[in-house]
């Protein structure tokens, strides 16, 4: 744990202005198990800006409720608590801001009745919200609260309403803590938001989950789900200026809201959906020993799937940064592989927001090429499939080639008392296998 933490302050070191990117991991109540909580968690905690505690919504007359089937008010506060801990235990200048998710896919109605105009009086229920909102942020110790009404309707809730909400929410809680918004990017809400008293932080564009914007002619409507050129038409569409050349008119409707670059955030989703029908998610971690073209495409149980892997990953960290953006949210943490394997999403996002590259034999991600690598080579060497630690050099096997891989960072990093005297040569069937598969060495594919 101190190694790993002491290569994180070297990357700081390394390209602090880089930080200016947030990376916002979203937590949902149901993947915090035991195991999770103790072993993966506070490793990726040290990788975020901040984390978003999914769980709680808004209730009609404006109270906070845990969302239906996710547990008592009381055991959220507890899951929140935890989290909390974990980030003070962290040291001073790695730890990530705490922010509640309020609402999600389904929570419309609640949202539609706290902003509506009753007896004259507009958004009438949304100060006892807003003060609710701050009650919850002083009793957890959060910092910011994001509103995920995903898609008010046209007209007066995008234009008045659901910004009158978000204000009221800023006014009550402050300019020390942070009010977000979250909406699907075709549900273009008024640009006011932003701006003037009371602007709210930052608009979470959700530019993932998208399923019919697919590229199998024989199913039009599932597939890949967050595609670069989504990604841009979207952020294109809020920061470009009214009346701007609409590229897809049938998805975006009016294009051009003039939102600054800097209040956006987008989606980078670490879940699949299948090209094919039937549309089924799977984890990443499923995926791991399946075949694939690239690290994007998939065959799993006889469908073929995409998954933003580790070079879109890094790609969409390069786009924000490119276009100047706040944030990238990513849905959702507990999917994702443990930090401390090289094909984690979180990791290369993380490296690539620091300006930096896998550190060829480093596998188990700590930016150091030691014993412990090739302890991990030599205890998983014969292993096949996507996404194994100690898979150097991308062939989709644990195999020699990368025993050479490893064995050349070591000692191009100044690692040769590493390498003398805490390393044993290969045993004679490691040594056995090196030479079958030397001719190959020739040719492997690197790590990206």
């Amino acid at each position: 744990m101190c190694r790993f933490f002491a290569a994180l302050l070297v990357c700081c070191s390394l390209a602090p202005s880089a930080l200016a990117l947030d990376l916002i991991g979203y937590l949902p109540y149901y993947r915090m198990g035991a195991s999770y909580n103790q072993n993966t968690l506070p490793k990726q905690l040290g990788m975020l800006g901040e984390v978003r505690y999914f769980g709680l919504t808004a209730a009609s007359d404006g109270s906070i409720v845990p969302l239906s089937g996710s547990g008592t008010m009381q055991s959220h506060l507890n899951n929140i608590a935890l989290i909390q801990q974990k980030i003070d235990a962290m040291p001073a200048g790695q730890r990530p801001r705490l922010d509640i998710t309020l609402g999600g896919a389904g929570e419309d109605a609640s949202f539609t009745n706290i902003a509506s105009t009753k007896n004259g009086v507009s958004c009438s229920l949304c100060t006892t919200f807003a003060q609710n909102v701050k009650s919850l942020l002083d009793l957890t110790g959060a910092t910011s609260v994001d509103i995920d009404w995903e898609h008010p309707d046209a007209g007066v809730e995008r234009a008045t309403t659901y910004p009158d909400m978000l204000k009221r929410i800023k006014a009550q809680v402050g300019t020390d803590r942070r009010v977000y918004a979250t909406v699907d990017p075709t549900v273009i809400i008024s640009n006011t938001v932003v701006s003037g008293t009371n602007a709210i932080d930052g608009i979470s564009l959700m530019t993932y989950d998208l399923g019919w914007w697919g590229n199998d002619p024989s199913n039009p409507y599932q597939g890949e789900h967050s595609l670069p050129e989504y990604v841009t038409n979207s952020v294109d569409a809020w920061t470009e200026a009214p009346g701007s050349h609409n590229d897809r008119p049938w998805v975006f409707g009016s294009w051009g809201n003039n939102v600054p670059a800097e209040k956006l955030g987008v989606g980078l989703p670490f879940y699949s959906h299948t090209v094919t029908s039937p549309d089924v998610t799977n984890l990443y971690s499923d995926l791991l020993g399946s075949s694939t073209t690239d690290t994007n495409y998939f065959t799993y149980q006889g469908r073929s799937v995409w998954l933003p892997g580790p070079y879109l990953s890094e790609q969409r960290v390069n786009f924000a940064e490119s276009r100047s953006l706040q944030h990238i949210i990513i849905w959702e943490l507990g999917q994702d592989l443990p930090t401390n394997n090289p094909f984690s999403l979180l990791y290369r996002a993380y490296t690539a927001s620091l300006g930096l590259s896998v550190v060829p034999g480093d596998y188990d991600a700590d930016r150091y090429v030691d014993a412990t690598d090739y302890a991990i080579w030599r205890s998983t060497f014969g292993q096949t499939g996507f996404g194994r630690a100690a898979d150097g050099n991308g062939s989709q096997a644990v195999d020699a080639g990368d025993y050479v891989l490893w064995r050349h960072s070591a000692a191009g990093s100044g690692s040769s008392a590493v390498i003398d005297n805490a390393v044993p040569e290969p045993s004679g069937f490691f040594f056995g296998a090196f030479l079958v598969l030397l001719p190959s060495l020739q040719r492997h594919r690197t790590l990206r």
